[in-house]
């Protein structure tokens, strides 16, 4: 697993981190292969104390700059059996035993391992790929790349993406497509599979055979158009502004599955926006209202008999390592009484609110389609704001939410992102 990572995230590394070169195998003394750095060019004698933390350098191939690693670290990520159960994939050490004083007596590097002799006899051995990739400069690199590799686009740019529908035969017969059906989603934000024979039992099939449904409030497997027994406005046939669900859930679901079964009337129109291609725009024509949209909270809510959601967080939610954008919060609909607040900002709150909901609405940024009976559709929730125009007639709406971390963990199953 570790070095299979390696493979997909090392060779985009700066300075050509890691090729495969092999190293010298001898085990000499720590004072002559290891040099310990506490942010300073000062070289560490041997048995001599310092207050600040030593880090053990590994020199890496085709590059002056060492991997820096903190013996703590090192001790806390061993994978040997006492350490790590490979089957469980858990740590089997108590981290109260993790000494501060923990020190190194040897160290070695062969290949691409790195070799630990620790003062108290253990041994351990390590990845030199995984470390890289393990560490706060690798993950953080790793997570830039995959949202380098977002494509992002408006009206017009979608449809030159030259995205061909995948056909429902070959999603249910081929395991490798289920792959593309993963990195479509993360790359663009949605896909949709068409030839679905209109049943509740085919749609079903299909919905499951690419991720475990989840269960809110909605159910399950939810139909809309046949009753009214939620009280959201998306099971009344009026027009339905672009917006993302579950603002109001502490965890929005990930992953919204559309399907209409039946549709028997006019109108009905279906639009996409994608609001990470939106949030580029108004950090370019309002950088003040980008920063107060990622930072002031705002409260949503959903109320129906026997229930009340709520939930507070920003319309632009960052990842915490990253810092790139890796949610919108964005429903008109479902906002509470407007309290997270003092009244002398109400100003600057609508109008930087209204600037948001100015570029939502602009005609150049909606994807516009019509979903009919045969087509089944799965659109990122964190990413993608969704909406349709009013309708007459008869319609019937299946589908069901994805968790965000349930179809994430299959995304990394694929190799997709790390």
């Amino acid at each position: 697993m570790s070095i299979l990572k390696f493979k997909s995230i090392l060779p985009k590394l700066s300075s050509g981190i890691l090729r495969n070169t092999l190293l010298p195998t001898k085990i000499v003394p720590l004072k002559i292969l290891c040099k310990y750095s506490s942010g300073s060019n000062l070289q560490t004698q041997e048995n001599e104390h310092y207050d600040r933390p030593k880090l053990l350098n590994v020199h890496l191939p085709n590059t002056s700059e060492p991997l820096k690693l903190h013996p703590i670290w090192l001790r806390d990520h061993c994978r040997c059996p006492e350490c790590y159960n490979d089957v469980t994939c858990q740590r089997n050490n108590d981290i109260l035993k993790l000494s501060d004083q923990i020190a190194i007596s040897t160290y070695s590097q062969s290949d691409d391992l790195l070799h630990i002799c620790w003062s108290d006899g253990h041994k351990s051995s390590y990845s030199i790929p995984w470390l890289v990739s393990n560490t706060y400069d690798g993950k953080y690199k790793a997570l830039q790349e995959e949202t380098d590799r977002l494509t992002t686009w408006d009206g017009t740019t979608v449809n030159l993406l030259g995205l061909e529908p995948i056909s429902h035969q070959r999603l249910m017969s081929d395991d490798k497509i289920l792959r593309e059906i993963y990195r479509r989603v993360i790359q663009y934000g949605f896909v949709k599979i068409e030839q679905v024979p209109p049943t509740k039992l085919d749609t079903s099939a299909v919905i499951e055979r690419i991720c475990r449904m989840s269960h809110t409030v909605f159910g399950k497997f939810w139909e809309t158009g046949t009753n009214f027994d939620h009280k959201d406005t998306g099971y009344l046939n009026g027009y339905l502004e672009a917006h993302t669900d579950n603002t109001y859930f502490t965890e929005a679901q990930g992953l919204l599955v559309f399907h209409c079964t039946h549709f028997d009337g006019t109108g009905c129109e279906s639009f996409l926006v994608d609001g990470f291609h939106v949030a580029k725009q108004l950090k370019q024509l309002d950088p003040s209202a980008y920063g107060y949209l990622s930072k002031v909270n705002m409260e949503s809510e959903y109320i129906e008999p026997g229930e009340h959601f709520s939930s507070w967080g920003p319309i632009f939610r960052h990842h915490p390592v990253s810092h790139k954008l890796e949610q919108i919060r964005f429903n008109m609909l479902d906002r509470s009484p407007l309290s997270s607040i003092p009244q002398e900002e109400v100003g600057t709150h609508y109008r930087y609110l209204k600037t948001m909901a100015t570029l939502v609405k602009k005609k150049e940024n909606e994807y516009r389609f019509r979903l009919s009976p045969g087509t089944v559709m799965i659109i990122d929730n964190w990413r993608l704001l969704h909406g349709r125009e009013s309708y007459q007639g008869e319609r019937v709406l299946r589908g069901c939410y994805y968790s965000r971390s349930d179809f994430m963990s299959k995304a990394r199953h694929y190799g997709i992102i790390s």
